[in-house]
């Protein structure tokens, strides 16, 4: 029996020339650009972290465990967890607030889409590992720093529940009076310039803000504004110890009105 010809190839080299080689685009790199900046706040700063009492009575919740019984409140102590800390003496701020802040400016009918700048803005943020519900469980947050005086112990009355089951209470939270954080990171630079950045800064500022009460939430607290040459001097020197708590300025508001 005569065996089946073998099936030529078809391949030339003509078609090897025409072979897309990957690799060599690898080697292009995207052009990105460090930035580093201050943004100052117009408002007092209300921070709300979520202390370990409140993650264990979600998972007590959750998990259908017995619930235990209801603890005397401490205001110090939940004035205390309310704050992001870094260290014993150091306190700082979700670095992902600040980008929705800044996000939140961007549209497309501005010509500035939101999904184009929340893909080429980056921010540096330590990661700090904050105490979970869960035992062996980790929770690491990317927190930027805050810097300006000591929080305060802030109270308010709030409402708590739904519908005809809320019930009013007090809370006690962290205020910021005087603050400002210094945002590094990188952005890509074929896509975003530093004018646009700068103007979605002041913007997402304004209308959004960060924190507790902020004016996207109907609040009158946490604005910022985009630090000028002279506010960031003044808040470089105070970052390193070489000067003053820079005092808040008016000028920005005037401006804005």
């Amino acid at each position: 029996m005569a065996s089946k010809p073998k099936k030529q190839s078809t391949t030339t080299d003509e078609d090897d020339d025409q072979k897309i080689s990957l690799g060599r685009f690898l080697s292009q790199k995207a052009v990105f650009a460090q930035y580093d900046f201050w943004i100052v706040g117009d408002a007092p700063l209300i921070v709300h972290s979520w202390s370990e009492k409140a993650k264990r009575e979600m998972l007590h919740k959750q998990s259908k465990a017995t619930k235990p019984g209801r603890e005397a409140r401490d205001p110090q102590a939940e004035f205390l967890a309310s704050l992001y800390q870094i260290d014993e003496n150091t306190f700082g701020f979700p670095a992902t607030a600040v980008k929705k802040a800044i996000l939140s400016a961007a549209h497309k009918d501005k010509g500035i889409p939101r999904d184009t700048v929340m893909r080429s803005l980056w921010i540096t943020a330590p990661f700090v590992r904050v105490q979970a519900a869960h035992p062996g469980a980790i929770c690491d947050l990317p927190l930027v720093r805050l810097w300006g005086g000591k929080p305060q112990m802030r109270e308010d009355m709030v409402r708590i529940g739904a519908g005809l089951r809320k019930t009013a209470s007090l809370t006690w939270r962290g205020q910021f009076p005087v603050w400002a954080i210094k945002v590094n990171g990188r952005y890509n630079a074929s896509v975003i310039n530093p004018d646009v950045i700068a103007v979605l800064i002041n913007d997402g500022g304004r209308s959004c803000g960060i924190g507790d009460w902020r004016n996207e939430k109907s609040g009158m607290f946490g604005s910022f504004h985009l630090a000028d040459a002279e506010e960031q001097r003044q808040w470089d020197l105070y970052a390193k110890g070489k000067g003053p708590l820079p005092k808040p300025s008016t000028e920005f508001l005037e401006a804005a009105e």
